[in-house]
């Protein structure tokens, strides 16, 4: 027979039974509790984690991308010494390249002006040879009329000779003398103004038939004419050298190059005022002209059709430099094959100070 508990046991220990499974409830509450408090804790402590590594992938990124600035800055900085090394090199060359075209330019002057002096030298010739044959036959003469004179046998007749004699000797003297003279003060002229570069007032037509007294002998014995057609009156304040050089560069230009094979030739030279204090001179000639693609290049340094047959490629270059450098104008050039060449200068009739 089993022993059955009593109504007030079986009340407390169903009592007791709940207080427990409150106590095991309470406690299951706090341990998930706890639970996900752990959980929480290590969430935050993932999340630090993965910060830590993207920061220090972020600077490895940075650092990288620091090492690639200084590179390329490295670089840049050496391309642009390079750079600077490569403009200071080519500053001086274009420093002895423009040092070395003066020299040139120069050694064509002087050259022009050798060939000025080769010129009248051999026209002097003539004046003076003259001078020096009637000088000649005039002392032959004094030395026959002092024999007669003192041999006591002098007539009238042969003292009205002698007279006349002396008289037409004295005149060809005189001419060829002035003739000599007139050439050495063109020449001088000339050579002290494309020299010097000086400024000075002057008559252009004066300035230009100096010029072209000098070039006469070129030609003389030709049949290659010249016509002047600059009215007298045209007072300048300027630079006549570079007028007179601008004019023997052209006229040689056209004896050599525009009536090269050609046994007849016209040279024509005018000029006029124009508006606004200017010159218009004008310089044209008959002969071959020139090519279109070789007009375009004629005013270039070095440029020349005659490569070893004495041709520098200066001479319209320095006609150029001189037109605009030195006269503060302007030169243009129209031709054609077969149609002769024409040359445009203007200029101010006074020129621009030199700074």
């Amino acid at each position: 027979m089993v022993d059955r508990p009593i109504p007030d046991e079986a009340e407390g220990l169903r009592a007791e039974v709940l207080r427990l499974k409150k106590i095991v409830r309470a406690l299951m509450g706090r341990a998930e509790r706890d639970m996900n408090a752990r959980r929480t804790d290590f969430g935050w402590f993932e999340d630090t984690i993965r910060l830590e590594d993207q920061v220090r992938a972020r600077t490895r990124e940075l650092e990288e991308a620091q090492l690639h600035i200084e590179r390329i800055n490295r670089d840049l900085q050496s391309a642009k010494d390079r750079l600077e090394r490569e403009v200071d090199e080519r500053r001086r060359a274009n420093a002895t390249l423009e040092q070395a075209m003066e020299q040139l330019v120069q050694t064509e002057k002087l050259a022009a002006l050798g060939s000025l002096v080769a010129g009248v030298a051999h026209e002097l010739n003539t004046p003076l040879g003259n001078s020096l044959t009637v000088a000649s036959a005039l002392s032959q003469m004094v030395e026959r009329f002092n024999e007669q004179l003192q041999a006591g046998t002098l007539r009238k007749q042969t003292l009205v000779d002698f007279v006349a004699q002396c008289r037409d000797a004295a005149s060809l003297v005189e001419k060829n003398c002035r003739r000599a003279a007139e050439l050495i003060g063109n020449f001088k002229q000339v050579a002290v103004d494309q020299t010097s570069m000086r400024r000075r007032r002057f008559d252009l037509r004066q300035a230009i038939e100096e010029v072209l007294s000098t070039l006469q002998p070129k030609l003389k014995h030709t049949n290659y004419s010249l016509e002047l057609a600059v009215p007298p009156g045209i007072e300048l304040d300027s630079f006549p050298g570079p007028i007179e050089q601008i004019v023997a560069n052209l006229v040689n230009n056209s004896l050599q190059h525009g009536f090269e094979g050609r046994s007849e030739g016209h040279i024509h030279i005018a000029a006029e005022v124009v508006d606004n204090g200017q010159i218009l001179l004008h310089y044209s000639d008959d002969g071959a002209g020139i090519p279109d693609a070789i007009a375009k290049r004629v005013f270039d340094p070095f440029f020349t059709t005659r490569l070893g047959r004495g041709g520098s490629g200066l001479g319209l270059y320095i006609v150029y430099n001189l037109a605009t450098a030195a006269l503060g104008g302007t030169i243009e050039l129209t031709s054609g094959v077969g149609c002769g060449v024409r040359f445009d200068l203007r200029f101010p009739r006074v020129a621009p100070s030199k700074g």
